[in-house]
């Protein structure tokens, strides 16, 4: 970089370039021509004066460049951070000296200027933070381990529905991660020794208030509480050949969650058999049938009529995914896994050899051999074998996770469908979104207050707002729902607490008292005056040495 105090449009500046110029051709021309020496000391006297040419250019241009100034760099570290673990970090950093959130509430770190400040662990008070307004923050989590982190969940779910848990956890060793009821399992997963992102699911059973356990290895790690709501009842219809004991359990199971069902079968030519469970049923939302059916007029019209449809009981899947295919306009795809009959899927549970292959109108059922097929309507196709000998057996939990998976996909949008992500903490901005209301809506009741909404720009389905909870506890949601809301007080909280003034720190920074990280450099006057007298005196001195 050269000196900015140049300014280019300016005559006089032009004028001096010119002059160099000028001075360097005259130089040149008056060495070239000069017979009285010969060629060797032509070469010395033109490196000389070549050498102060450019000093007289490098004095009127003044190069600069930037260096660093000596930028500092500390850590805050929270009593959860363990000395080794800093130690290391230390090093990794270069830093030499930390700093605790008491050291910062006690007024020894005020006055300190850095360049960047890193927080290190969870265990950062806001009186902490607070102070902290006006330096460049970083934040470094402290992984503890068997300690989950990050963990999330649906605070509020509708019976049936699949609840998700998800997070990571730095285990010492092989162990298994586990949701609980009471003394039931819902799910679980063995970790592997080290870092492991997790994601536990089971269909939700139950209505109202719901408390389930995160167990790690027989130790409880967190309480997980969320809402669940009544599922609203839907229209099933079984078209089959004839009666099996695989229909009829999936139906039972159907009739028992509230929904109406109705089975229809062909005894024999002309004569068909009709039950119905809960209520009789006009239209159907979704239908359950074979691949022999599918060219049935109800099948056909439930897709023309964007319902969706699955296909169970295969027993030639190319063939019959080809039927369905040419009947249906699909565009099913099957791969070989095996020439067995039958390969396995999880516990005492069965599949056909094959799995859908991947297509752009196909959504994967994750966990089992199944996709859907969006055409209009929805068309779903399933290999498990039977599944009714895992309700036969008492394993009621596995069943319902089967069909809960694959159903879900299959049912058409809820009505006033609230989602709202746990953990949800006192005082922080929650966002809570109302997917396909019954009806335009401009407020929604809240404890009690009442929170205005606002359409999603994205999709005129979805509303939208944010709220902050005062209190901990349940808290009433439109009389009809609930939100659990944690206090100020836990691991996930201080998580939540550093993470939310990150955030508002990087969105609204303060100005800044740290230093500036680079300096600018130039070559000092005295230097110049130095350079270009040796310059001189070597020019001088050249014509008397012989």
């Amino acid at each position: 970089m050269i000196n900015p105090n140049l300014n280019w449009s300016e005559p006089t500046t032009i004028l001096i370039l010119l002059v160099l110029v000028a001075l360097l051709l005259m130089q040149i021309w008056l060495i070239v021509r000069n017979r009285t020496i010969g060629s060797g000391r032509k070469g010395v006297r033109l490196a000389l004066n070549l050498v102060l040419w450019l000093l007289l250019v490098g004095f009127v241009v003044q190069p600069r460049w930037k260096v660093n100034s000596g930028t500092t760099h500390t850590l805050i570290a929270g009593d959860d951070v363990p000395d080794a673990y800093l130690r290391q970090l230390k090093d990794s950093l270069s830093i030499q000296e930390t700093y605790s959130p008491d050291d910062v509430k006690t007024g020894e770190f005020t006055g300190q200027r850095f360049d960047q400040v890193t927080l290190v662990g969870q265990d950062i008070d806001a009186e902490t933070l607070s102070q902290l307004s006006r330096h460049r923050l970083r934040w470094i989590p402290y992984d503890a381990p068997d300690q989950v982190q990050d963990v999330r969940w649906k605070g509020v779910v509708r019976k049936g529905d699949m609840q998700r848990i998800s997070g990571h956890i730095l285990s010492t060793r092989k162990q298994w991660l586990k949701i609980t009821y009471g003394n039931r399992t819902l799910d679980s997963l063995e970790l592997r020794e080290g870092s492991n992102a997790f994601s536990l699911r089971f269909p939700t059973f139950s209505t109202g208030r719901t408390i389930t356990e995160l167990v790690l290895d027989q130790r409880v790690l967190d309480t997980l509480r969320f809402f669940a709501q009544p599922t609203e009842p839907l229209h099933y219809q079984f078209i089959l050949g004839s009666p099996d004991f695989e229909s009829k359990t999936l139906a039972d199971w159907l009739g028992k969650q509230g929904h109406s069902v109705q089975v229809s079968t062909t005894l024999s030519k002309n004569i068909t058999g009709s039950l119905q469970i809960n209520a009789k049923i006009s239209k159907p939302d979704v239908v359950i049938t074979d691949p022999d059916h599918a060219g049935h007029a109800v099948v056909k019209r439930a897709v023309a009529e964007g319902k969706s449809v699955l296909f169970i009981n295969l027993s030639e899947p190319v063939a019959d995914v080809a039927a369905i295919n040419r009947t249906l306009g699909t565009s099913w795809k099957l791969r070989k896994l095996s020439n067995e009959p039958y390969i396995p899927v999880g516990n005492s549970l069965n599949a056909l050899p094959y799995t859908p292959t991947q297509a752009m109108n196909q959504v994967m059922i994750p966990g089992y051999p199944a996709a859907v097929q969006r055409i209009g309507g929805n068309v779903g196709l399933s290999l498990l074998s039977e599944t009714f000998p895992l309700q036969l057996s008492g394993d009621s939990t596995a069943y319902d996770r089967i069909w809960s998976t694959l159903l879900n996909p299959l049912r058409p949008a809820l009505r006033n469908n609230v989602q709202i992500e746990a953990p949800v903490f006192t005082r922080f901005p929650t966002p809570i979104r109302i997917n396909n209301p019954v009806a335009p809506i401009a407020a929604v009741r809240i404890a009690a207050d009442t929170v205005p909404v606002q359409p999603s720009p994205l999709n005129g389905l979805t509303t939208r707002t944010a709220y902050r909870f005062r209190n901990p506890g349940w808290q009433v949601w439109q009389d009809s729902l609930e939100v659990y809301i944690n206090g100020r007080t836990g691991f996930a909280y201080q998580q939540a607490l550093i993470s939310h003034y990150l955030k508002a720190h990087w969105r609204y920074p303060a100005p800044s008292t740290a230093v500036v990280p680079w300096a600018e450099e130039k070559i000092p006057n005295w230097v110049w005056l130095l350079l270009l007298l040796t310059a001189f005196t070597a020019l001088w001195v050249e014509p008397k040495i012989n």
